[in-house]
């Protein structure tokens, strides 16, 4: 039974992965812009126009996360990891296998932020017996704030930053290097406090389950939403205006020339493609590291020199006992042994009465000799 529902939590994540990457845009997208209320006429249309925009970003920005998911994250198979790197696992270097380049991949991998939640999702699987889906869910709980300051961080750039250091039209470049320095150090940091708080949000991720019934699929959808707003409000209260920052015509050419159509963009797209990269890539690398470590076995040379330390100490204190001991048993006289030479042997003691002073190897010894020099008289 353990069997089947881990086999069901795993092809469910896989399911995740592909919600997260494809459906979780387009319906946060479609929720935002596709159905347009009309207070003061108390009417309700649906923006058709709209529907090439909304399934192109979608489509965009899920595949765009889910590669800085794993770029960011350091995503890297055990199996590529022993053949030396990626490189070597593609036949693109003639290193396939070398010893120095595998011990060079693994300790990449060891170090990696995929690494560290791999062995933090082990950690809660293997040795503190909790589900995939549990862990799963507390791992996207702490993911939130990451994801906040990841639209936050860009957005209080752009703003901010002396007009000196920017070059007059490149605004947008200049958030989009913002935001990925800001996301290759998300990834960095995420590992350091997931692994001390996982437990308490797990077990708090489950609460909300029971309590609000709340599935494992709407965490994103819902942070999406949540951002979304947060997001507008920070832009009212910090007075930013969207117009300057040409972003617009940035991403309406990037849609037309994908699509044969002519796409009406909102204009406010730009906050849906910051929150976008901020939620999915994230939201993205914690479901596979789940499912990755809930699947495979963590080998003794990813685990933290401390741990392995630790474990070498206890090798070598059980290795020295175990000698100890067979030193004492075979080469220390016992009482028996140690009666002078003269004394008769007590036959009643022993099971073995006739064994010499030499201990066994002098029985063992005397033995072969007895039967080879009773072969000889038996030849005469």
């Amino acid at each position: 039974m353990a069997v089947v529902r881990s086999l069901f939590a795993r092809i469910w994540l896989t399911m995740i992965i592909g919600g997260q990457v494809l459906i979780a845009p387009a319906v946060a997208f479609a929720i935002t812009y596709l159905v347009e209320i009309d207070t003061q006429a108390a009417t309700l249309s649906i923006q058709l126009e709209l529907m090439p925009w909304i399934l192109s970003a979608a489509l965009a920005y899920g595949i765009i996360s889910f590669i800085l998911a794993l770029v960011a994250g350091g995503f890297m198979p055990l199996t590529v990891a022993d053949s030396g790197g990626w490189l070597a696992q593609l036949r693109l270097s003639n290193r396939y296998r070398n010893p120095e380049a595998v011990d060079s991949a693994r300790e990449r991998l060891r170090t990696s932020p995929f690494g560290r939640m791999i062995r933090i999702v082990h950690e809660q699987v293997q040795t503190r017996r909790r589900g995939l889906l549990e862990v799963h869910g507390g791992l996207q709980i702490l993911a939130a704030p990451m994801q906040v300051i990841l639209v936050l961080v860009p957005v209080i750039a752009m703003q901010y930053a002396p007009d000196r250091m920017i070059a007059e039209g490149h605004l947008f470049e200049f958030g989009l290097m913002v935001y990925f320095i800001g996301l290759m150090a998300g990834f960095r940091i995420y590992p350091l406090y997931a692994a001390r708080f996982v437990g308490a949000a797990s077990t708090l991720r489950m609460l909300m389950e029971k309590v609000t019934k709340l599935t494992w699929t709407l965490p994103v959808l819902i942070l999406w939403l949540i951002v979304r707003v947060l997001i507008g409000i920070s832009f009212n209260w910090l007075g930013i205006d969207m117009e300057n920052w040409q972003s617009l015509a940035v991403e309406k050419r990037l849609i037309e020339s994908l699509l044969p159509v002519e796409a009406t963009v909102p204009e406010s797209s730009f906050i849906d493609m910051l929150v976008a990269l901020s939620v999915l890539p994230i939201a993205t690398f914690t479901t596979i590291t789940v499912l990755g470590g809930g699947a495979i076995a963590v080998p003794r040379w990813m685990q933290d020199p401390a741990n392995r330390l630790v474990e070498i100490e206890k090798t070598n204190e059980e290795i020295e006992t175990v000698s100890y001991d067979y030193e004492f048993d075979m080469f220390t006289p016992s009482e028996d042994i140690s009666e002078p030479m003269d004394s008769e042997p007590n036959t009643d003691a022993g099971l073995l009465p006739e064994v010499p002073i030499g201990g066994l190897s002098g029985w063992v010894a005397s033995q072969v000799a007895g039967r080879l020099e009773a072969r000889k008289k038996a030849k005469e």
